[in-house]
């Protein structure tokens, strides 16, 4: 891994996200990815809150798992996941454009909130500490979209850019033209609160000094 500074932890980043792994990117970590095999399914009676945290963690501990028997990779693993919620109901990734859409339809002019919630785990590799430390919290933000009209919905989604995203929309790129007001963290809605996540690995005593 390349070692921007003496006192940037190596980590790997528990996601496929090109955003998240960006984000990283940008406040000085250079991670490796390795992307979990983790099922993004919601239980019946799960709470919006508790099954973003409950992903991020198991994430976490999946690629741990995978990587039981590679000592020599980082030992701080970072998982996290976002959800959007819209009167109670989890708006998950489109699984189609006919989904998207609806979403949008659904979201035009309205609030919504945006969850995303991360987990710091140490697997503890050889040579480390035998006792494995794991934080996981979450980050929320108000989001307001603009009223959306049908031909804005349609041109939007054959963009192809709502189709990876939860809620069908990314707040960095074209779609931020779509968001009219963000009450809290503005990473929160880009998929990594980073500086929540900087801040937890201060505490957990995996950052001796930051910035770089």
């Amino acid at each position: 891994m390349k070692a921007l500074h003496p006192d940037q932890p190596a980590l790997i980043l528990a996601s496929g996200s090109p955003r998240r792994l960006q984000l990283c990117r940008r406040i000085g970590f250079e991670p490796l990815v390795y992307i979990s095999s983790v099922e993004e399914q919601r239980a019946s009676d799960e709470d919006p809150v508790s099954y973003a945290r409950r992903l991020a963690a198991e994430k976490a501990a999946d690629v741990a798992a995978k990587l039981v028997d590679e000592p020599t990779l980082p030992g701080w693993i970072l998982s996290a996941d976002t959800i959007v919620v819209h009167e109670h109901d989890v708006l998950e990734k489109p699984a189609d454009p006919a989904e998207a859409r609806s979403m949008l339809h659904r979201l035009s002019g309205e609030k919504h909130v945006v969850i995303t919630a991360f987990c710091w785990l140490w697997r503890a590799p050889a040579g480390g500490e035998a006792k494995r430390k794991k934080v996981v919290r979450d980050v929320r933000a108000s989001v307001w979209l603009r009223e959306l009209d049908d031909e804005m919905i349609d041109r939007y989604v054959a963009s192809g850019e709502p189709m990876d995203k939860a809620g069908s929309y990314g707040i960095q790129d074209v779609g931020s033209v779509l968001v009219r007001r963000v009450e809290g963290s503005f990473y929160c809605v880009v998929g990594l609160p980073v500086c929540e996540v900087v801040e937890t690995l201060q505490e957990l005593s995996g950052l001796e000094s930051y910035p770089f």
